[in-house]
């Protein structure tokens, strides 16, 4: 095999999800890596096309074949009609790109000769002059026709998120119908006699989306206001199981109580059960927490600057 230079350009390195991505143009054939640090392993990929269907199967078939027999270095190889793509299991914990590859990128090359494939765009498929792309952070292979038309929808999603106005009340309504969700949640789970860890964590998530779904934008007082009005509900929902609890246990005491009544004698039953309250709810208080957390974290990312359209390669 030829010793191609593996000077691949990174266009950074994600710690919230450990993954990074690389990108090297060869004679005239687009190759990207992504890295997946907590996969331990990488992939390479390069849109290409062969003439035939036959040589398509067959290219498809050595790729397998090279899998099989390289199990102990490569999780997968393959060629989809469009792409060839070989995932391989990283040495290091963090790999480096140009030693790494090297062997994959080889091999792309050496059955790209073989079956004498083109360099295709990996939107529309065509046989075209390719260049690679950022767009929206991710790396893309396209002709310039498909980029124009990627920028141009990029342009109107821009303006139309920009034009758009919060929509407060409505977004306020969503928030309290996502928090009612978990609510509700809580209190079946818990009158089948179950802890629902999951459940603090969907009404918070549950009313940040309703909010942006019906509020139409969300800014950060508004991501504070929806996560305030699912912890309300949560709360809610955790009193009136409590409250079933109660009615309940006076029942099956023999005291006859109605439904309404037993809410009276939850400051005492907490009182007295106050370990047992504690532990089943303790969950939906951590879980909440967690949605919360992950609701910040989305914000995050809709809202800092992105590489929209760059050209990379």
């Amino acid at each position: 095999m030829a010793n191609y230079p593996m000077q691949f350009q990174s266009i950074g390195f994600g710690m919230d999800n450990l993954t990074g991505t690389a990108f090297r143009k060869i004679d005239g054939f687009c190759f990207t890596v992504k890295i997946d640090v907590n996969g331990n392993m990488y992939t390479v990929s390069v849109p290409c096309a062969v003439h035939s269907e036959e040589d398509a199967q067959n290219l498809n078939a050595a790729m397998r074949r090279y899998a099989d027999e390289h199990q102990k270095t490569v999780k997968s190889a393959f060629y989809d009609g469009r792409e060839i793509y070989i995932c391989c299991r990283s040495r290091e914990l963090v790999m480096k790109v140009s030693e790494g590859t090297r062997e994959a990128v080889e091999l792309c090359m050496y059955y790209i000769r073989q079956y004498s494939a083109v360099p295709v765009c990996s939107a529309c498929g065509r046989p075209a002059e390719l260049n690679i792309f950022a767009l929206e952070n991710k790396v893309s292979v396209l002709c310039e026709e498909c980029f124009s038309g990627a920028q141009r929808q990029i342009a109107g999603e821009t303006a139309a998120k920009a034009a758009a106005h919060e929509n407060i009340p409505l977004g306020v309504i969503g928030a309290v119908l996502g928090g009612l969700a978990g609510a509700v949640l809580w209190v079946l789970f818990s009158l089948m006699g179950k802890i629902v860890f999951v459940a603090g964590a969907l009404s918070a998530l549950a009313g940040y989306f309703a909010y942006k779904k019906l509020g139409k934008k969300i800014s950060k007082k508004s991501l504070v206001l929806s996560l305030l009005v699912s912890f309300v509900f949560l709360l809610a929902g955790m009193y009136f199981a409590i409250g079933v609890d109660v009615f309940q246990s006076l029942k099956n005491s023999g005291i006859d109580i109605s439904f309404s009544e037993a809410f009276r004698w939850i400051p005492d039953y907490i009182s007295l059960n106050a370990g047992a309250v504690l532990f089943n709810n303790i969950f939906g208080f951590i879980s909440f927490l967690a949605g919360a957390a992950l609701c910040v974290v989305q914000f995050v990312n809709e809202n800092k600057m992105k590489n929209r359209a760059v050209r990379l390669a």
